[in-house]
């Protein structure tokens, strides 16, 4: 009897100490230490903390817009971050913002933390694939509703100091002043410089972007917003998932570019050979093996 209470005794110990530790736990020890430092140490000039902080949040996403454009009257009524924009026969690309307001007014807002990332022909892309799906079947092209591209850059890539860069588009004909006439296609076009940080709303706004600690802010909103996907249980657990989601879309995104780069200078490889062995011309060697003259000319000049 004594060795059966014994046991017994020992069971309720061994029960009671792991129902205390499994109290003791936090939403933070079941989070990799890595994805939970990330998280801690995000900016909201990082499209994963962006994603976080702006999906589906359609008083966030009209607090951002208001500033952005400086109007206090403007009214959103949908918000969705990371939309994936399909193209059947090319590039898809995924938006890190994409919002609506009452005119039927569309906004698509990017964060660019690498120079590179602001290119010309990338909001060109975006414009087209954001364009095509908005005309329904049937539909003309009066439908295309007022677009807003707006790139947030991390730099001040144009280096005047300028808060907004506007792009404006207009004729080689002039009116009876001198002035070019615009040529109006309803899509707006501007780069936000995240360099800046006057005292203005803008410049506050910039700031707020640029810091990982939320007491360090202007705007009680984002400061807000920082501290719940940061310090709330519920917001880590989002923000931490983001962050994963994240990387499993990167790493294959990355795996996929290696293959296309190894397939690329298979091709090269073989034009060059043609060339070389064959006396085929450079042009006909790299239609023939489907690489890039480029290439092939830059291989032929290294190996000359």
């Amino acid at each position: 009897i004594g060795n059966l209470l014994s046991r017994r005794g020992g069971m309720l110990c061994a029960f009671h100490s792991t129902k205390e530790e499994n109290m003791s736990k936090t939403v933070f020890d079941n989070i990799d230490p890595v994805i939970l430092e990330r998280v801690r140490a995000m900016r909201f000039f990082d499209d994963e903390f962006m994603s976080a902080a702006f999906s589906d949040d359609i008083k966030m996403t009209q607090f951002l817009i208001r500033i952005l454009l400086n109007r206090n009257d403007l009214t959103v009524t949908k918000s969705m971050s990371q939309m994936q924009k399909t193209n059947l026969f090319g590039k898809s690309v995924r938006l890190d913002i994409v919002a609506e307001d009452i005119f039927k007014t569309e906004y698509n807002i990017e964060i660019q933390r690498a120079d590179a990332g602001a290119g010309a022909r990338r909001i060109r892309y975006h414009q087209a694939l954001i364009d095509s799906h908005t005309i329904q079947k049937g539909g003309t092209f009066k439908d295309l509703p007022n677009l807003y591209i707006i790139d947030i850059l991390e730099n001040d890539i144009f280096e005047r100091g300028l808060p907004v860069y506007r792009v404006k588009k207009s004729l080689d004909i002039t009116d009876d002043e001198g002035n070019y006439l615009p040529f109006d296609d309803d899509c707006n076009i501007m780069y936000v410089n995240g360099k800046y940080e006057a005292d203005d709303p803008l410049g506050r706004l910039m700031h707020d972007f640029s810091t990982a600690n939320a007491d360090e802010m202007f705007y009680s909103e984002l400061a807000d917003k920082m501290r719940f996907l940061k310090q709330d249980k519920r917001g880590i657990e989002v923000a931490s998932r983001i962050v994963e989601e994240y990387g499993d879309i990167r790493a294959s995104e990355a795996l996929k570019q290696g293959i296309q780069q190894g397939i690329q200078q298979k091709a090269v490889e073989a034009a060059v050979l043609l060339v070389k062995d064959f006396n085929a011309s450079p042009q006909f060697a790299a239609q023939k093996m489907n690489a890039p003259l480029d290439k092939v000319l830059e291989t032929l000049n290294s190996v000359n």
